[in-house]
């Protein structure tokens, strides 16, 4: 799993394309031509880590915009960026 605690983290916007079709994104990683489709908090986890955020920017975000649980988004944070990290699309850093 990866670490998701500390600096922010960004996509790989290099190995990526994506369109917003209706209310999901759809993604295709450029390196394995496999399709991805995002909707609901993946999607807008999706959209911040566009331009970077930490991990605890992403939970707060998740909390404030679907009024859940701090165990929930943290744990649904986690989940994706280590989905995220195995497919090789996060960069860790400032």
């Amino acid at each position: 799993m990866t670490d998701t605690t500390g600096g922010k983290v960004r996509l790989k916007v290099d190995n990526v394309v994506w369109r917003e079709v209706d209310e999901e994104l759809v993604v295709l990683e450029l390196p394995t031509t496999t399709y991805l489709t995002l909707n609901g908090s993946a999607m807008q986890l999706w959209l911040r880590l566009v331009e970077g955020a930490t991990p605890e920017e992403l939970v707060d975000m998740l909390i404030d915009r679907y009024n859940i649980s701090s165990e929930l988004a943290k744990s649904d944070t986690e989940s994706f960026l280590a989905d995220l990290a195995e497919r090789e699309l996060l960069d860790h850093g400032g």
